[in-house]
């Protein structure tokens, strides 16, 4: 598969945390990414394309970019303290398991040009009951201390598939420190509600991030409204008007 980057911008950030998120269980890595993205008004640094990966572009704020976008935002300093620098990776496909190892490198690459030395991947997994949890797992220097920082429990045996899970035992070869934080979501529908659980746990390994969660939260309220509302009784009349 031909692929390849290309760079939009150059926001002199420093040591960025990453933050990736492809589609999953209840979409809820996709849509907590974008609403990082949305919130924090961040800019597109940089896009992949390739020759396998699906022919359509994505328009932010007036302009064309490929599926798989890279945007990036400067942190500032408040009351004294500045928070880190964070780019988020993310994409509406999630690459089939032929294009995983590629395109986890080829984002890896880019991470490493920007001086990325942390990685944070988002999933969605399938919620079995409602007591089921979040849980995280990585590896690489600084990955228990994230996961420590996130208050997190960690996931001891397990299969962690796709993008995230060539990162995961590649990406210390590479010079990172990777941990996935795993969502429990709805399989069937989008899951805003899930999304805004991982909220709290970000804000905590990545210094400074923070964003409300109403927007979400109310949006998940309204799903659930729809879900659990009585079916309106068909009127088989004949007779209209």
């Amino acid at each position: 598969m031909m692929i390849r980057t290309v760079r939009y911008a150059d926001m002199e950030l420093e040591s960025p945390v990453a933050i990736v998120g492809f589609p999953s269980s209840g979409l809820v890595s996709s849509i907590a990414a974008n609403y990082y993205v949305s919130q924090l008004k961040m800019k597109v640094v940089a896009g992949i394309s390739g020759s396998d990966l699906p022919p359509y572009c994505f328009i932010y704020e007036g302009s064309a970019y490929p599926p798989i976008r890279i945007y990036g935002h400067k942190a500032k300093e408040k009351r004294g303290k500045k928070g880190k620098d964070v780019v988020v990776c993310l994409s509406e496909y999630a690459p089939k398991p032929d294009q995983c190892y590629e395109v986890a490198h080829e984002i890896m690459d880019y991470l490493r040009s920007i001086g990325t030395e942390e990685i944070v991947c988002l999933e969605g997994v399938p919620r079995m009951s409602q007591d089921d949890k979040m849980s995280a797992c990585g590896s690489g220097p600084s990955a228990a201390e994230m996961i420590k920082k996130g208050r997190l429990p960690r996931m001891e045996s397990g299969m962690v598939r796709g993008t995230t899970g060539v990162m995961l035992y590649d990406g210390p070869l590479a010079g990172f420190s990777v941990i996935s934080i795993m969502v429990p979501g709805n399989q069937s529908i989008p899951d805003p509600g899930s999304a805004a659980e991982v909220m709290g746990p970000m804000s905590k390994i990545v210094p400074g991030l923070k964003v409300g969660t109403s927007m979400l939260l109310k949006e998940a309220e309204e799903i659930n409204k729809r879900l659990t509302a009585p079916e309106q009784p068909v009127d088989d009349s004949p007779f209209y008007g």
